[in-house]
């Protein structure tokens, strides 16, 4: 690589990295998400639903529905006032009183001293557990699963020829791949649009042109952006990633977690898409804060190559289809939608490896094909302060 883009490109990185508002753009988010985990940790502990009886806590139980055994702990033969005295008395801290008509009202009530203004008080589950392990004890190992539903349900789909098609777990990766592409426009569109614009707001572009060459400078920013996007979603997925591993236990993501397949061939695509996609999407960027002076103007223009982007979401149904229609062939090799249209192909198994290489070439000589058009449109307009027009059709004299 040329010495002075790499020159460039260190500069931007370490002027970046320097910048307190870059740390707190990046670390926004990890930070939100690791907030909403350790409320989500504390309410869990605070709001258990099988709560344990501590050894120094009294409970009495008034059962007159006839529910519990004989050899149920805690029943006692006294009728409700028996119960609340024993409660006003001390004598114990906990008395659950289930009534004759349980089955008709499905009620039991709850005594206790109050202490306060208790929002997370749980007590009032025990009975709950109380009930289930007294249940447990009449009936055998199959009845208890299938009454508590502590058992999971593995969903097999065959082919027809039939093999194991697991489509949703070939699908997690790649489509997991798609929303850090997504994450990527969101942290970096601003960053790749200012690129550019920055240098013409304070007119020192011309001063920058007397020592390198505008394709250098480019090239240089381009690196630099994408090195810096990197470290963002690198700052963004690591914690994610963490925190699934610290929780590998809960159910639902033990599940996603064993129903993933690594599939090299679609993984391998996915990244090189990824990669292709994000150099197009910065030379967009760059193109557009070459073609206009101030941010405001670039924010304006790059809203409809977005829109684009992004457009492929909108026929969602279509894209899960085996037979690929007119709309979506059209979506997959059009530079601007080709990025989000493959990666939706290539999660939902709708799309051939030819296919894919072919979509992944479109988007990549367009990426190329973006990049010179920014070198060129700012060697041109580095010193123009207006916003430049564009003109197709040439009048005649």
């Amino acid at each position: 690589m040329n010495k002075h883009i790499l020159r460039v490109a260190k500069f931007e990185i370490i002027r970046q990295l320097k910048k307190p508002a870059f740390w707190a753009a990046t670390l926004l988010i990890p930070a939100f998400i690791g907030g909403i985990y350790f409320i989500s940790f504390v309410s869990s502990r605070n709001i258990e639903t099988s709560p344990t009886l501590d050894e120094n806590t009294k409970v009495a139980i008034t059962d007159d529905a006839g529910i519990l055994s004989a050899e149920a702990p805690f029943v006692i033969n006294g009728d409700k006032e028996y119960g609340k005295e024993l409660v006003k008395n001390g004598e114990v801290d906990l008395y659950y009183y289930i009534p004759q008509d349980f089955l008709e009202n499905k009620k039991i009530e709850f005594y206790h001293v109050s202490e306060g203004l208790e929002i997370f008080n749980n007590d009032g589950n025990i009975i709950k557990g109380l009930l289930l392990q007294d249940v447990t004890k009449r009936v055998n190992e199959a009845d208890v699963l299938v009454l508590t539903g502590r058992y999971e349900i593995v969903d097999n789909k065959l082919m027809q020829n039939g093999q194991d098609a697991n489509a949703l777990g070939k699908a997690i990766i790649p489509l997991f791949i798609g929303v850090i592409f997504f994450m990527f426009i969101a942290l970096c569109g601003n960053r790749f649009l200012m690129t550019v614009v920055e240098e013409k707001e304070n007119r020192i572009s011309e001063l920058i042109l007397t020592s390198i060459s505008s394709k250098h400078l480019i090239v240089g920013k381009i690196i630099a952006m994408l090195a810096l996007g990197l470290v963002q979603i690198l700052a963004l997925v690591i914690p994610v990633l963490i925190l699934v591993f610290m929780n590998n236990e809960n159910q639902m993501i033990n599940s996603i977690m064993s129903m993933i397949e690594i599939d090299p061939v679609s993984i391998i695509l996915s990244l090189l898409l990824f990669v292709a996609a994000a150099v197009f999407y910065a030379g967009t960027c760059t193109f557009v804060g070459s073609l206009v002076s101030t941010a405001r103007d670039a924010s304006s223009f790059i809203g409809p190559v977005i829109i684009m982007m992004v457009f492929p979401l909108y026929f969602m149904q279509m894209f899960m289809m085996t037979e690929p229609t007119l709309i979506v062939q059209f979506l997959t090799y059009f530079p601007f939608s080709a990025p989000v249209a493959l990666m939706l192909r290539n999660g939902f198994g709708t799309i051939t490896t030819p296919e894919f290489l072919l979509g992944i070439a479109v988007v990549t000589i367009s990426a190329v094909i973006m990049i010179k058009l920014a070198v060129n449109s700012f060697q041109k307009n580095a010193i123009n302060f207006e916003m430049v027009k564009l003109k197709f059709l040439k009048r005649r004299k």
